[in-house]
């Protein structure tokens, strides 16, 4: 059988592991999952009744337009819905702009490390990655403008940035947006943008509406709590939501995900409470490292790095050992950030799980002011 050369440089997504698998291999009774940024929460209970409602129509098949979806989410933020796509999750509309955008030779710029799909973007398509390196942990916006070049064809900012968690203010991405050129298309990745407690945190929505070369990518899957059923969206010109639906499969969101977006977008409400209370278990979560020694990175989403480097066990088997009592998290070796792991915002009860098993990793005769603090 014969693959296509760009196949033998991908390497598969590899998620967290699903709690009943460690539960069966450790013998645990109890194990937490911090490791996919997962909102720690159900779906709203109005958005449950309506997928129960919505059983006994699954022998069709969904909208194929999701008009419904798109007709919310137009009202929402004052778009028409030809300015609205949505996909099966914002992973597979990353996917359907490198099918309408990339050829072999082209250039996609974005930050290193960042979100683990945009290389493979690149590689499907024969694309050259212009991976710019982040400054203490953040985005470097001024060298991510200064690597375009005539045959860039997109530019990826994700904010916050995934998996560092730090944030560039709406203001900075507007000078970004002014200085390339019209014809490279500013892809703003905000699957974790209404975990930002900043007060420009919903600015972007007006650059983009202001720019034809901009889109913005949200999704259900985080504060909404809907991961189980892979819905996102972008808002975006007319032209480019009409490139993108020639790429995409019929059918691409199913009808249980679009009758649950649309009627979890009714409850703006719940959403700034599940908002506030992110940023509260963060703080918590953050205060509570810091006292035992552990640094972190100021994060405006709803995960952390959390430094492990001078744990007692080798600095790649930290996560290993963690997971083997029960604290799934994220190694950051294999998010290139290593000596550090990326660590959800769970539950109060959540997180002190996962704090107590961190602790009994610590070095039994070292004092905590040893291990300094930041």
């Amino acid at each position: 059988m014969r693959f296509i050369p760009a196949l033998s440089d991908i390497v598969p997504y590899e998620p967290g592991a699903p709690i009943e698998l460690v539960m069966r291999r450790y013998g645990l009774e109890e194990v937490v999952k911090l490791a996919s940024n997962e909102f720690p929460l159900p779906p709203f209970d109005e958005v449950k009744a309506v997928i129960i409602a919505a059983l006994d129509r699954l022998n069709r098949y969904p909208d194929g337009h999701s008009t419904d979806l798109r007709a919310a989410l137009a009202a929402h933020y004052g778009r028409t819905p030809e300015q609205i796509v949505v996909g099966n999750g914002s992973c597979e509309l990353l996917l359907f702009l490198g099918n309408a955008l990339l050829e072999l030779g082209d250039e996609v710029v974005y930050a290193d490390p960042s979100f683990s799909l945009y290389p493979t973007v690149c590689q499907l398509h024969e694309a050259v990655a212009k991976k710019v390196p982040v400054v203490d942990y953040a985005l470097d916006l001024a060298a991510m403008v200064a690597a375009v070049t005539h045959r860039t064809r997109m530019l990826i900012i994700c904010n916050p940035n995934n998996p560092t968690g730090t944030y560039v203010p709406a203001a900075a991405i507007a000078d970004v947006i002014d200085a390339v050129p019209a014809d490279v298309l500013v892809v703003l990745d905000e699957a974790y943008n209404e975990f930002v407690t900043a007060a420009d945190w919903q600015d972007t929505l007006q650059l983009q509406e202001s720019h034809e070369n901009v889109i913005i990518l949200r999704t259900f899957s985080k504060i909404y709590g809907l991961c189980g059923l892979r819905v996102g969206y972008g808002l975006c010109s007319e032209e480019l939501r009409q490139a993108l639906d020639k790429v995409r499969q019929p059918f691409n969101v199913n009808q249980l995900a679009q009758v649950a977006a649309v009627e979890a977008l009714k409850h703006q409400d719940q959403v700034l409470e599940r908002r506030r209370q992110n940023a509260d278990l963060r703080d918590y979560m953050a205060g509570a490292l810091h006292s035992a020694g552990r640094a972190t990175v100021p994060s405006e989403a709803n995960y952390m790095l959390v430094g492990i480097e001078d744990l007692c066990h080798p600095q790649d088997k930290v996560c290993g050992a963690l997971m083997q009592l029960g604290a799934i998290v994220r190694d950051g070796n294999a998010l290139g950030c290593p000596g550090w792991a990326r660590v959800s915002v769970g539950t109060r009860q959540e997180i002190d799980f996962f704090l107590d098993r961190l602790a009994s990793l610590e070095p039994v005769a070292r004092p905590t002011a040893e291990r300094g603090e930041q």
